[in-house]
């Protein structure tokens, strides 16, 4: 079966590993963005359908099609009879929803045959969608990079994380997130995991250490059956919603994932090529004819590198996440991927996919130990959102997790899909499903190839090249982890991306900065609503540049951004309805974040130590946001024990005399704000075994229990001792 039609471009593939600057067309006094949009001559033959569809609650086909499997639908039988067309059964995407094939007719035809069977909630095409392309010890994140090779690159470094000002170069740099205030705040959890839907993952050392699980590494250990050491922890649906059985579809989905296989346990990505053969069609049956003949994109570990690359470590460049952890889920293999399998993907990610769901493999998919809290989709396609988008994502949206999505790279057309998803109009709750997020130039303005629209929640850099003539340096690209090989990964082959030959531009890269933010900010208040992170990140943004701007970056004669035509429209002035709330500020959303979160402090450490001995006790509080003090003291029975020094984060308690100390640790955290904690501490007469605990805020262990042997032995004798003594 040859693919449908590639309806989601890739919204921010750099231009890496792609083509090298020098062979871009560059007018005179032009700024070129060499980035990959959606294959446009590649469409659906007209005699291939593939739709997702959803029965109704009650129906007499949801009834009959469920017996005997207790799964999901495998409706084809049931609703082919009734419409005439022989239907093959795809694969179950949800307790009322199933992937459906036929052949004969188009996708479009077959969705709106089954639109109206009276059993039908909704069908929507399954269709295709494709990539999007300090304070720090972090070598490549200054300005002034020496660029000593034409692998090295740019020469402004990491300008897109740092605070707005003017560089190395003289130039103004605006849309800079201003991560560093966010740092200060919190370097991010690791119990705050993201999620990444893209190609997948290639070994890299900025980001999987020396192996996955490991000290320094950002990728979990893989603990699912069929995996080794060297597996990342995450998961691979290309071709989960395809045909299993069907041995043509099964070979067609394999070609698109590209690693032998379907669904399964090991997120790595093979590589998404794609020959000038299989761009003319002259191989594999033409399936990928049309799709734009380029080098593997490494699309998830670029993507990735901005989000969780180790920060801090003396390598390589720095990550927006910080401490953050990374699960790649794969779901874009060659020439994109199905919507089926990106749905099933960020539901797996965010731990809401239905449980005993069955790939196109056979495999139950296990579920998810390590869900993520925050979503980066740097994928999408044009057209509007369909139902099975909308409904997953309010799934997701209604289990507390945040999704991310690339507006696109179509010169500022319309925002694509599923960026463009928004709450259905009888939901209660009109809390956004996704955010959307636009592309600026270094200067502030939009970058000439982002998508705009009023779907988009706010907006952030997205890579350009200014005023650069061909075989020059890229200024401003997003500088990210890539992987050395043109095909297939190579091994030990982790490198950057820089700015001439290996690109990173697009959309595809301001999703990231965004995603990562939302990661501080969990790392700050884990308690924030999802209607709370988008209130914050708009409200927090900095205003766009306008005519009136003194900005020497903006290209003279640069108007303000329209509402989306099928007009092209290239570097203009963001507006409010047209880019977003505005410029992403991290370091104020969050600082929103953070002032809204109610630390607790505790104590763990013991609550025993006999008289002579120590016992160390150390302190925490329950959020991300740094300490910047601790206070430790005695509040009672202070002849009881003493204290070491009293202003780290553990303390030296000695014990001096049988009796109860109540000790207090106040924390003071980088927002200023303080909270208390206390704990009883039993000091006993003798020689005693400390025992464990942890009391949290407001709290303190009691002794409780039978009195201790040695100190009523004690007593008794003291007791002899002191009676009065009759007169001789």
């Amino acid at each position: 079966m040859a693919p449908l039609n590639r309806v989601l471009c890739a919204v921010g593939l750099g231009a890496a590993a792609l083509a090298a600057a020098g062979a871009i067309a560059a007018a005179a006094g032009s700024e070129y963005a060499p980035v990959r949009r959606s294959p446009t001559a590649h469409v659906e033959p007209a005699s291939t359908a593939r739709v997702i569809v959803k029965l109704k609650a009650k129906s007499g086909t949801l009834s009959v099609s469920r017996s005997g499997t207790g799964a999901g639908p495998q409706a084809a039988a049931t609703l082919g009879a009734r419409l005439g067309v022989a239907l093959a059964d795809g694969r179950t995407l949800g307790a009322q929803t199933q992937v459906l094939h036929a052949s004969g007719m188009s996708s479009a035809a077959l969705a709106a045959a089954l639109g109206n069977d009276a059993d039908v909630e909704w069908a929507v095409v399954d269709q295709r969608r494709y990539i999007q392309a300090s304070p720090v010890s972090d070598p490549l994140y200054p300005d002034g990079q020496t660029i000593a090779t034409s692998q090295e690159g740019p020469v402004a470094g990491q300008w897109y994380l740092r605070a707005p000002g003017t560089d190395s170069q003289g130039h103004d740099l605006v849309s800079g997130i201003n991560v560093e205030p966010a740092w200060a705040i919190t370097n991010g959890l690791s119990s705050v995991v993201i999620g990444d839907v893209d190609t997948g993952i290639t070994e890299h050392p900025d980001i999987g250490g020396s192996t996955p699980g490991a000290t320094g590494s950002k990728l979990f250990a893989a603990t699912f059956a069929g995996t080794t050491s060297s597996t990342p922890y995450g998961y691979d649906f290309v071709g989960y919603g395809g045909v299993s059985g069907d041995g043509d579809s099964a070979a067609d989905l394999i070609l698109t994932a590209n690693d032998g296989s379907l669904d399964d346990p090991d997120p790595s990505d093979p590589g998404d090529w794609i020959s000038t053969q299989e761009d003319a069609g002259t191989v594999d049956g033409g399936y990928f004819k049309g799709c734009g003949a380029g080098n593997s994109s490494w699309h998830g570990t670029q993507t990735g590198g901005i989000l969780a690359a180790a920060t801090n470590n003396g390598t390589g460049m720095a990550s927006v996440g910080y401490n953050t952890m990374l699960v790649p889920v794969r779901a874009l293999g060659k020439c994109g991927g199905y919507d089926s399998d990106i749905i099933a993907a960020a539901e797996w990610a965010g731990g809401v996919l239905p449980a005993g769901s069955v790939g196109a493999s056979g495999t139950t998919i296990p579920a998810n130990t390590h869900p993520a809290r925050v979503i980066n989709m740097s994928l999408g396609g044009t057209g509007s959102c369909g139902s099975a988008y909308q409904e997953a994502l309010t799934l997701l949206r209604d289990a507390g997790v945040v999704v991310v999505a690339a507006a696109g790279n179509d010169e500022g057309l319309a925002v694509d899909a599923p960026a463009n998803c928004q709450p259905a109009a009888s939901d209660t709750d009109q809390t956004p499903i996704v955010i959307a997020v636009a592309g600026l130039r270094h200067a502030g303005d939009k970058v000439g190839y982002s998508d705009i629209g009023p779907e988009v929640a706010i907006a952030a850099p997205a890579g350009n090249c200014v005023n650069t003539a061909s075989g020059s340096q890229c200024l401003y690209p997003i500088l990210t982890t890539l992987n050395s090989g043109t095909t297939s990964p190579v091994t030990n082959g982790g490198i950057y991306s820089d700015g001439l030959n290996n690109l990173s531009l697009g959309t595809s890269f301001a999703t990231p900065l965004v995603t990562g933010t939302v990661a501080l900010m969990f790392s700050a208040n884990p308690s924030l609503t999802n209607a709370q992170v988008v209130a914050i990140l708009k409200s927090t943004a900095r205003a766009f540049p306008s005519a009136t701007s003194s900005n020497s970056g903006i290209t003279a004669g640069t108007v303000a951004c329209t509402a989306p035509t099928s007009t092209v429209q290239d570097e203009c002035y963001c507006t409010t309805s047209t880019c977003g709330a505005g410029m992403l500020d991290a370091g104020k959303a969050v600082a929103a974040a953070a002032a809204l979160a109610t630390p607790a402090a505790s104590i763990s450490g013991g609550s025993t130590v006999a008289a002579g001995s120590t016992l160390t006790l150390t302190g925490a509080q329950t959020t991300g946001i740094a300490v910047t003090g601790y206070a430790w003291s005695i509040t009672s029975g202070g002849s009881y024990a003493t204290l070491g020094s009293t202003t780290g984060s553990s303390v030296v308690l000695t014990g001096v005399s049988a009796g109860t100390a109540t000790v207090q640790l106040q924390v003071t955290n980088a927002l200023g704000n303080t909270t208390t904690a206390t704990a009883s501490v039993i000091v006993t007469g003798s020689s005693s075994t400390s025992s464990g605990g942890t009391t949290s805020s407001g709290s303190s262990s009691s002794g409780g229990g039978a009195a201790n042997p040695a100190w009523l032995v004690a007593l008794a004798i003291a007791g002899l001792l002191l009676r009065p003594r009759s007169r001789r």
